[in-house]
């Protein structure tokens, strides 16, 4: 029995080298592209959610008396014990249904013999798969003395 051998073209073995090699390197990028996107998205959530808790702390150390609420607040859901929450959808809209976005607020006010501190607790959250994923969270305070 003899045998006859197949020669092998180099050609054809160089060509598939060479597609494996851009497959790869292709999969490597679309993953460091996609890897960037979801950090821009992040960073564009941090950002939005540090300005929306300054604006609510701004607007308690504007405050002039205890009783006042902050004018965030004013359209907010209030919820138990002087928490308050604001929905926000995807663009950081207002919104009564399917919020992405909540800011939750609680206001304590602390009564003593020369005024009243009133503060407050900042948490804003992303809604994610049924939960909330924390973004950001700030104290803000404020002493008013009696007149």
């Amino acid at each position: 029995m003899k045998r006859t051998s197949v020669p092998v073209n180099s050609f054809f073995v160089e060509m598939i080298l060479v597609i494996l090699f851009f497959a790869i390197s292709v999969t490597v990028t679309l993953q460091l592209f996609v890897q960037a996107n979801n950090r821009a998205h992040q960073s564009s959530d941090l950002s939005t959610a540090v300005i929306q808790a300054e604006n609510i702390a701004e607007q308690v150390s504007a405050l002039s008396s205890p009783d006042q609420l902050p004018e965030a607040l004013k359209t907010a859901k209030q919820e138990s014990g002087g928490s308050y929450r604001l929905n926000y959808n995807q663009e950081w809209k207002p919104t009564a249904s399917d919020p992405r976005y909540t800011v939750d607020v609680t206001l304590k006010k602390s009564p003593s013999e020369g005024g009243t501190m009133v503060t407050a607790k900042i948490a804003v959250s992303r809604i994610k798969n049924g939960g909330e994923d924390s973004l950001y969270s700030l104290r803000s305070a404020k002493y008013l003395p009696q007149n």
